[in-house]
């Protein structure tokens, strides 16, 4: 279960895709599924997102979960 917390991008990928995915690769396959989502990637502009940030807060990774389908 994802905590609904602070993440940097790199923790967040690593927390979702740990068991799945080798490590280089969790980042950009976080970003792909989260720009393949127009209605999450719009959440996350008007929560403040922009593509520089160094990581998402509790706000963005819960709209993130709740688009992904992450427990």
């Amino acid at each position: 279960m994802l905590e609904v917390k602070d993440y940097s991008k790199q923790e967040l990928a690593d927390a979702i895709y740990a068991n799945n995915i080798k490590p280089e690769s969790r980042l950009h396959k976080l970003w792909r599924e989260i720009s393949g989502c127009p209605e999450l990637v719009a959440e996350l502009h008007r929560l403040h997102y922009h593509t520089g940030d160094t990581g998402y807060t509790a706000q963005m990774v819960e709209r993130i979960k709740y688009h992904l389908c992450i427990d």
